[in-house]
């Protein structure tokens, strides 16, 4: 949570300058493959090995509903009902494999925009994920990285808008670029952004949201962008 503060704090110091495009990536399955594995050990002693982010997606969301926790990310309040959760993997960048068709639009970096990795994963995993951008030659220091520490990407974004308020009474955001993997991600920040009523009058009159879903095609390897908008 403090780094997710500290990360806020830049954010709104960089009010001042011209940025009226966000470019927000995921990391896993989005900018990389890796991989991480999560290791978890129920209260009743069953245990699991979760090999990928659709595996992990499906035994939280299961495990959350069993013991009746209403949560986006309900890692944090599992553990306190003694699940072990080991989530040490996501600590590193375990033997990546670059998503090209990603990293080379994250490469160009558009006057008058910001960009951002919007990570699920925990602050400790900030400064691999950095290290890994230098390695694939991404100017780290162009980026910004944001672990949510368990708040949903959705309102982390819609925090991103209202904090970009104009004399107007307008965001001065008015595109945003989108890339994840994830389609519970990214139903959620379709209704936190384009479907919150709470923001529709510091919206822009040109505001526009779009997603680049990250697709793989595991007959081949290969990976497509779906395009999606409010």
């Amino acid at each position: 949570m403090k780094l997710l503060l500290e990360n806020w704090r830049q954010f709104i110091n960089e009010i001042e300058e011209p940025i009226t495009t966000l470019r927000i990536f995921d990391f896993d399955e989005t900018i990389a493959h890796t991989e991480s594995e999560t290791r978890v050990k129920a209260p009743d002693g069953s245990t699991a090995v979760l090999r990928n982010q659709k595996e992990f997606e499906q035994y939280m969301n299961d495990a959350a509903e069993r013991e009746g926790v209403d949560a986006f990310d309900p890692i944090d309040e599992l553990e306190e009902l003694g699940y072990q959760i080991d989530l040490s993997d996501f600590s590193i960048v375990k033997d990546p494999l670059e998503i090209n068709l990603v990293t080379d639009i994250m490469r160009n970096f558009p006057a008058d925009s910001k960009t951002y990795i919007i990570t699920a994963r925990r602050g400790n995993s900030i400064g691999p994920i950095l290290n890994y951008l230098d390695e694939i030659n991404i100017d780290s220091n162009q980026v910004r990285p944001i672990a949510t520490e368990g708040e949903s990407k959705g309102d982390v974004i819609a925090n991103m808008i209202a904090q970009k308020i104009m004399p107007s009474g307008k965001s001065n955001i008015h595109r945003i670029e989108y890339y994840e993997d994830s389609q519970r991600n990214i139903d959620d920040v379709l209704q936190k952004v384009c479907q919150n009523e709470n923001l529709d009058h510091i919206k822009p009159d040109d505001f526009e949201l779009i997603i680049y879903k990250v697709i793989r095609d595991k007959s081949n390897n290969n990976y497509n962008l779906e395009e999606i908008s409010c």
